[in-house]
Order: structure tokens, then C-alpha cells, then sequence
């Protein structure tokens, strides 16, 4: 089987394994394809995003689908996991014995690792942690689980959302774009912001309301401001969703732009120095402004419900594919943040 670990940053390397074997209780899976995730663009660049432990040669992939090709003996009948069945992964491993765990919130696990294994033919997990896939799913809409279900754990946050109220998501990539369809589903009008047409165009065509098209980073932009204050009739947004990463700017344009009571849904790390902001709307205005990482396996779920029932389209944030030996192209046009989602595809996959 072919893998294609990262070498050292902006380098990976093809390499020729066995086909792994599955423990009792692991299944063997085939990839089909995975997605190129921002904090594997951060590790790719020399980065290393936050409770990641980066050793070379380093293996990502975390946005996977795969089918089934050998069950392990222990396995339970109860997990109806067979050869041939279509599953996506969740790669966190979770010691299910501290706080967060036994509170059902393994996305805080203190004591987690993680198998990414996206970019290979083949990969090993434990059975508890595969999801089957819906009939009727396809493996590429399959490999938008992990992405969506950590949007609908931000979502999820959100408490007596107006129907017919706006929700402003800033970050028009395949996140954002996630968020917005989940928004639009909570009865929101939506305003879409971003640097970039190419993303913009994909908002209105998966229906966004109106599209903002900002010049640059780092500081509050009035034509947000003034579009928001036009749409909502000056009372501002009811919800926004910080979706653009590496600028801290952005948590103020959306405290600036919230109206009161409004709900902001702090969902990209920066990677950055500490920030100023201007608290006080927070304050004056009763905002609530809440953190959301990742997901946990109800999400999965959750996700697939989503995409089975057509609440959200993920085919469209697809613009680029490229084969597991042309990995380096891909992540190299998936680092002009030019376009959408990038798959990074197993050709020998059945």
C-alpha cells in the first residue's frame, strides 16, 4: 500500500507499507478519499496547531471515508460492521475515564491521542470509533462528517435563535460555507463575508443573501457594518460566525457588528499574539460569545443525518482533486486559500 507522510514541512514523501493488520477489536478500512483540513495546511507549513504532536515523517488526514475491508475477531456483532460497508472514522481515541469523558464531551478528553490516517490506501481504527454511512451518502459528501460535525457542535451552542433574524458568517471557505447552510436551516437571513470572489460566488450559489467582499485583513470593515445595519434594520446581527483564521480582528468586527443579546461563535484559532478588544459591548449589550473545537461521535452522526436529508450540500465546496501521489500539488493550491475544499483521492479505491 502506498501512504504519503509529511517528510518536513511543505514535503511529503511516498512511501510502500504493508497493508496493516487489524487487532481483535480494530477494522481495517480502505480510504477513499480525504479532505485537506486548515490545521493540516498549519503542520504542512511548519506549524504546530494546538494539542498536535508533530514528529517526522508525520502522517495527517483526518476528513476521511473509507469502506470496510476486514473486521478484527473481537469485533461485537453489535457494532454491524462488515466487509463492504462504507464508514467515515473519527480519529480521536478517548480514555473515557476523566471528567470531560464521563460527561460525554470527548472533544475536551485530557488524555486523547489521534489517528489521522487520511493520506494512504489504508488505514487501521478501533471499531468504537467508526460511523456507518448512510445509503445514499457518497464517499465524497462522507468525507464532510468530521468538518460539518465540528460546525454542528458550534451550532449547537447557539440558544433561542430568532426565526427571520441574520446571521453573519465572516470566512467564506468550506467552514464557513458549512456554517452558513446551518444557519440558513435555523430559518437566518445570511451575510457572507470574505477576501475573495471565487468563495463569495460559492456562498450565492449555495444561497447566501448577500455577499461582502472585503480588501483586507486586520481592522473592522464599515461595508460590513453599514450592510449589516441596512439588512437588520439597525438592530445588527443575531448570530455571527467567526470563521476566518490568523485574524484577530475579526472577534471585534463581530462584537462590533452583533446586536444586542446577540450570540457570537468563536470557531478558528489564530495562532497569533494575544489581541485588544473593546469588552464593553459584551457588557452594555448581554452578548454571549462561545468557543467551539471540535466534535464528538453524536456529531458524526448528527452530520450524516444532515447531509443524508440534504439540510446541507457539500458537493459544491469541492474545487480541486488530486491523486494520493500528486499530495504535494494538493496542499500547495489548497495553501493559496484560492478556492475550496481540496480531496486528496486513493485512485486503487473500489
Amino acid at each position: 500500500m502506498k501512504a504519503a507522510p509529511l517528510k518536513e514541512p511543505y514535503e511529503f514523501t511516498i512511501q510502500e507499507k504493508e497493508i496493516p493488520e487489524p487487532g481483535p477489536e480494530e477494522v481495517l478500512i480502505e480510504v477513499s478519499t480525504c479532505g485537506i483540513c486548515g490545521t493540516d495546511l498549519e503542520a504542512y507549513m511548519g506549524n504546530e496547531p494546538s494539542s498536535w504532536n508533530i514528529e517526522y515523517p508525520f502522517q495527517m488526514g483526518h476528513e476521511l471515508s473509507g469502506t470496510v475491508k476486514e473486521v478484527g475477531t473481537n469485533v461485537p456483532d453489535l457494532a454491524e460492521l462488515e466487509e463492504g460497508d462504507a464508514v467515515v472514522p473519527d480519529g480521536r481515541v478517548v480514555c473515557n475515564v476523566c471528567h470531560y469523558c464521563r460527561e460525554g464531551q470527548y472533544n475536551l478528553c485530557e488524555n486523547q491521542s489521534y489517528i489521522a490516517a487520511g493520506f494512504s490506501q489504508y488505514a487501521v481504527y478501533p471499531y468504537e470509533n467508526l460511523i456507518s454511512v448512510p445509503e445514499g451518502v457518497s464517499m465524497d459528501e462522507a468525507a464532510f462528517t468530521e468538518p460539518l460535525s465540528c460546525c454542528i457542535n458550534g451550532n449547537d451552542k447557539l440558544n433561542d435563535v430568532p426565526l427571520g433574524g441574520l446571521g453573519v458568517v465572516i470566512g467564506a471557505g468550506p467552514i464557513g460555507l458549512l456554517h452558513m447552510q446551518l444557519l440558513q436551516n435555523r430559518g437566518l437571513g445570511t451575510v457572507i463575508v470574505d477576501l475573495n470572489s471565487r468563495r463569495l460566488q460559492a456562498a450565492e450559489e449555495l444561497g447566501a443573501d448577500h455577499t461582502v467582499e472585503v480588501e483586507s485583513q486586520g481592522e473592522v470593515n464599515q461595508d460590513v457594518v453599514d450592510l449589516v445595519n441596512d439588512v437588520s434594520h439597525g438592530r445588527g446581527a443575531d448570530v455571527v460566525v467567526s470563521a476566518a483564521g490568523h485574524d484577530p480582528s475579526v472577534l471585534q468586527e463581530a462584537i462590533d457588528i452583533s446586536s444586542k443579546r446577540g450570540q457570537i461563535v468563536y470557531f478558528a484559532a489564530t495562532m497569533s499574539d494575544p489581541v485588544t478588544l473593546n469588552l464593553d459591548p459584551i457588557h452594555y449589550e448581554e452578548l454571549t460569545i462561545v468557543g467551539s473545537h471540535d466534535s464528538t461521535f453524536g456529531k458524526y452522526e448528527t452530520a450524516l443525518e444532515v447531509i443524508e436529508r440534504g439540510v446541507v450540500d457539500v458537493d459544491p465546496i469541492i474545487s480541486h482533486r488530486f491523486p494520493l501521489e500528486e499530495i504535494d500539488e494538493a496542499f500547495e493550491v489548497a495553501k493559496k486559500k484560492k478556492d475550496l475544499k481540496v480531496m486528496v483521492d486513493n485512485p486503487e479505491a473500489q
